[in-house]
């Protein structure tokens, strides 16, 4: 064999070794990148799924009826005290708060183990359990892993329809030009982004998107006596 023979089979077999080791650098790539994803996907999805679980259950009362019927000629209806739900729109900063009764015996007041919600904040998205009012969050957890994804946007869009449903009412009702009474039901729902980025790949980044319907509408307005 000569020496030329020689150099022309050392640099197909180079050839050869150079292109072996881009596909093997390739593969290795792509299973990082399918592993980040996965992990990625498996953190949101988690979490979105806890949002629109939990969240459904906001404005729960043991004690409903007492809102929607009140019995003799002077008795009046109580007002749900966990009708309240309260979003931000911010995407970077969004926020959310609600509540629902978890009294084993309804008491009709707002106790502080009964209010929830989730906010973003330093990347990783954060569960309410309990606080002072429906509008004051005072035990925040984590819920995202921030070694895994850093979530980036946390969106909530909230559309509110107004039922009227005065028809059910035994007596004609008429709404007032300034203060309209007469009763409404308020269907809510809930449009909600969450967006996360890889901690250790910013290129890779994933969205989820959902609706949630609050269950319990909230009412107003009243039958005339």
């Amino acid at each position: 064999m000569s020496i030329v023979e020689l150099l022309v089979g050392v640099a197909i077999g180079l050839f050869i070794l150079a292109g072996a080791s881009a596909l093997f650098v390739g593969n290795v790539t792509n299973s990082r990148r399918l592993l980040l994803e996965s992990r990625i996907n498996q953190d949101l999805r988690a979490t979105m799924d806890l949002i629109t679980r939990d969240l459904r259950r906001g404005a729960y009362w043991g004690n409903s009826l007492a809102g929607t019927l009140a019995t003799g000629s002077t008795s009046v209806t109580q007002p749900n005290p966990y009708a309240a739900v309260i979003a931000s729109a911010s995407t970077t900063s969004g926020q959310i708060l609600y509540s629902y009764s978890r009294d084993t015996a309804e008491d009709n007041a707002l106790d502080s183990t009964e209010v929830f919600g989730f906010r973003l904040t330093n990347g990783a998205i954060q569960m309410c359990f309990g606080g002072s009012s429906s509008t004051t969050c005072t035990n925040w957890q984590t819920l995202t892993n921030t070694d895994i994804v850093t979530i980036t946007a946390f969106a909530i869009t909230p559309t509110e329809t107004s039922i009227d449903i005065r028809a059910a009412c035994a007596k004609p009702c008429t709404d007032t030009l300034l203060a309209p009474s007469c009763p409404r039901v308020q269907v809510r729902s809930y449009n909600i982004a969450l967006t996360g980025t890889s901690t250790t790949d910013s290129a890779v980044t994933r969205t989820l998107r959902s609706q949630v319907r609050v269950r319990n509408e909230a009412m107003a307005g009243s039958c005339p006596a």
